[in-house]
């Protein structure tokens, strides 16, 4: 059966040319791989997740449940695979949900985390801190202490969920609910898998404090640029595309 929703490739002479790769902006498997070695030379993210990003900031606030509900299986694992490949994928013409889990699946692919592993404690410490503000200069310390990459990625990914946050009357999703279904895949303590399920289950809920706190912070943490950061806006993305031709 055909897929239920548009799966279109971007029609341009370098896709027909070298297919693929065709313009993904990644000569390797996107998914699994350190992020800088992803990024360009100038520390951009790679494309699809700048779009993949800039889709959700257009569309997010106005889809219930965005990061919560799941997607379907099948169009999960094809997309991720053509992403893989380097298909040049017109996110536009993606349901919003599918791209909410496969930016989810992308974080949780990272191998030392997003929010790197070995920093777990020094993001923790700064969460023990008694009053907001303390929190927040010793989070500015700890987020500088993340490779380029990360910081940049963790800057866009904070706003963009802030900005859902703030249209919870139609997306239905707080800060406090993205920070529950997005925070597992940002941080991990480095001995994850010897903890018990009781103690794994109290870091859950560490990292989740911490990720709304970012969320909710990430202008006074990020520094008011993260706004300049943010995906690019609904103009800048490629409109949506309505070709259902066979896809009924």
């Amino acid at each position: 059966m055909g897929l239920p929703w548009p799966f279109a490739l971007r029609r341009t002479p370098a896709a027909a040319q070298a297919p693929g790769q065709a313009g993904s902006g990644c000569s390797r498997a996107l998914f699994g791989q350190p992020l800088a070695a992803l990024c360009g030379e100038d520390n951009t993210l790679p494309r699809p997740i700048q779009e993949l990003l800039a889709v959700l900031r257009q569309r997010g606030p106005t889809t219930e449940g965005i990061f919560r509900r799941a997607a379907g299986g099948t169009e999960l694992r094809q997309l991720r695979e053509a992403l893989d490949r380097g298909k040049d994928i017109d996110m536009g013409s993606q349901p919003a949900l599918l791209l909410a889990v496969i930016l989810k699946d992308f974080l949780r692919s990272i191998p030392t985390k997003l929010l790197v592993i070995d920093l777990y404690e020094d993001w923790m410490a700064a969460m023990e801190r008694a009053s907001k503000q303390a929190k927040v200069e010793e989070l500015k310390a700890v987020a500088d202490k993340l490779p380029v990459a990360n910081l940049l990625l963790l800057k866009r990914l904070m706003a963009l969920l802030q900005h859902i946050g703030h249209n919870a009357a139609t997306s239905r999703m707080s800060c406090s609910n993205l920070a529950i279904c997005v925070g597992p895949n940002l941080l991990s303590p480095p001995n994850e898998d010897l903890l018990p399920l009781q103690a794994m289950l109290a870091v859950t809920e560490k990292v989740n404090v911490l990720v709304e706190f970012l969320i909710e912070n990430c202008g006074d943490i990020f520094g008011e640029e993260v706004a300049g950061l943010s995906p690019p806006s609904a103009e800048e993305v490629p409109a949506p595309m309505d070709r259902r031709t066979g896809a009924d």
